[in-house]
């Protein structure tokens, strides 16, 4: 679908270059109307069919599997466990039951259970789904070695000592190792404690398809779940996230969706990189990193010498959360699933170039609070249908909405005053435009090409630049030298 999208844009564009379309400064001037044989001899374009009417995919089955989660299990007697007094509490050292699933107690002889030991539950074949109490604050390596048959794991100590990675806990004494270990069937996982997920904590866990994070987590480290290719769900809609490091979900090849909340101030380059089945994505900024985040020391050094941008600048495109080492990139590495993109609440700006060619996106939620879109900020978003703008964006860049062949509408928001050249240019089926009276003026090539416009609401317009309506044979009352009908 991707090269027919973009073998029909480049077709409008080079339509439009033929023309003579290129505006290169707003002086006001009147359009050159078509005559009849002018407008029968235009190509007709059609637009290549969508491949499908595309829905997002129903994730209530992994909300509710966490939510179920041995809501009904009874907690496993203490006559199954083996246990000696340490400093604080309790360290269960052995299991001897025959239940495959067991909810493990925050007391045992009415002291808390406060670690788990060394291979405690090891090579128990039959092991389905352990419980550990919020109670426990240390577990053993190898904890769970050999227990081929789990599938569900809750927890507030996903780590070992020494062992910031969660197959450490299955026998693993790498990173690397770690997705080998781990059982290939624990596909659940609930994670109740903890402020950070340490880098390549879950590296390569391939088994694991529905995550809980704990509320109180405010950073997922550097390739924390890279290449759990089984993930589809993960809760971080509500965290007090900051931090998302480089890399992080990248090559989950199942992620459905993502949400992550306004508190975050830094996301990592290539941190969705690999995402082939992501539908929705819900993000506090488009880029990088906030302008405020702290820099690295090297980062400092560079900007120091003047060798590049501020990261903030450099990396404000989609893309980059990727793998697009530049917005023009893009096209190449967003996934053809991708349906929605909504920017929290919070978010000051669309920058320039923020949706380049993001030829899947249907649509984006802007929140109020924007107030300027950037130049070719959704340019070739060529499955855009409509754009309703809140009251604060005040103004669209040059080549905002450039080559939407499938915007069928334009709602301006009532603080509307400043639209860039060829903003609308080659919106092949933008029919419908209402702008605010704060619009005085149209610029060269605004509505260039957009050969579908029937209805322009625009009472506050008073000039125009060069070929404004060129191609817009539908449009009445606006072609003649008159500026307003």
């Amino acid at each position: 679908m991707k090269k027919h999208l973009s073998a029909a844009l480049a077709a409008i564009l080079a339509l439009s270059l033929s023309a003579g379309l290129t505006a290169c400064h707003n002086d006001t001037a009147t359009d050159v109307e078509l005559t009849t044989d002018e407008a029968a001899t235009l190509p007709e374009i059609s637009l290549p069919d969508l491949t499908d009417d595309r829905t997002y995919t129903d994730t209530t089955p992994y909300t509710q599997r966490l939510d179920n989660l041995f809501a009904e299990t009874p907690v496993t007697p203490a006559s199954d466990f083996t246990y000696e007094s340490t400093e604080g509490g309790v360290t269960v050292t052995g299991y001897t039951g025959g239940e495959i699933v067991v909810v493990i107690p925050d007391t045992l002889d009415e002291s808390p259970v406060v670690a788990i030991a060394e291979g405690a539950f090891a090579n128990n074949g039959s092991l389905k789904a352990v419980s550990i109490p919020d109670t426990v604050t240390a577990i053993g390596k190898g904890v769970f070695e050999g227990c081929k048959a789990m599938t569900s794991l809750r927890t507030p100590v996903f780590t070992c000592e020494g062992a910031p990675f969660f197959g450490a806990l299955f026998g693993a004494t790498s990173h690397e190792a770690g997705g080998g270990a781990v059982p290939a069937g624990l596909s659940t996982l609930v994670i109740t404690k903890g402020d950070s997920i340490p880098d390549y904590a879950f590296y390569a866990c391939r088994g694991l398809e529905t995550v809980s994070l704990p509320a109180t987590l405010t950073e997922i480290g550097d390739f924390a779940f890279y290449g759990c290719d089984a993930l589809s769900y993960v809760d971080t809609a509500s965290l007090p996230l900051t931090r998302v490091g480089t890399r992080a979900f990248a090559n989950c090849s199942l992620l459905l969706n993502l949400s992550l909340p306004a508190s975050v101030a830094y996301m990592g380059m290539g941190m969705l990189e690999g995402c082939g089945k992501l539908e929705a994505l819900a993000i506090p900024f488009v880029g990088g990193c906030t302008p405020d985040y702290p820099l690295t020391e090297e980062e400092q050094k560079a900007m120091e010498n003047g060798n590049g941008e501020h990261p903030a600048k450099s990396s404000a495109y989609l893309g980059y959360l990727f793998g697009a080492s530049d917005y023009t990139f893009t096209a190449g590495y967003l996934p053809a699933s991708l349906i929605s993109v909504t920017l929290r609440e919070g978010c000051t700006e669309i920058p320039s170039n923020a949706f380049f060619e993001c030829a899947s996106i249907r649509e984006v939620h802007i929140p109020e609070g924007v107030t300027a879109v950037g130049h070719r900020a959704f340019y070739g978003c060529t499955s855009l249908s409509s754009v309703t703008l809140p009251d604060t964006v005040t103004s669209l860049g040059d080549d905002a909405y450039h080559g939407c062949i499938r915007l069928t509408s334009f709602q301006g928001g009532q603080g509307l005053r400043e639209l860039g050249i060829q903003c609308f240019m080659d919106c092949l089926s933008l029919g419908d435009v209402t702008l605010p009276d704060t619009v005085t003026h149209l610029p060269n090539s605004c509505f260039s090409g957009c050969r579908s416009l029937e209805i322009l609401k625009a009472d506050g317009v008073t000039s125009r630049g060069k070929q404004v309506f060129r191609h817009c044979e539908k449009l009445k009352g606006w072609n003649d030298s008159a500026v307003h009908p």
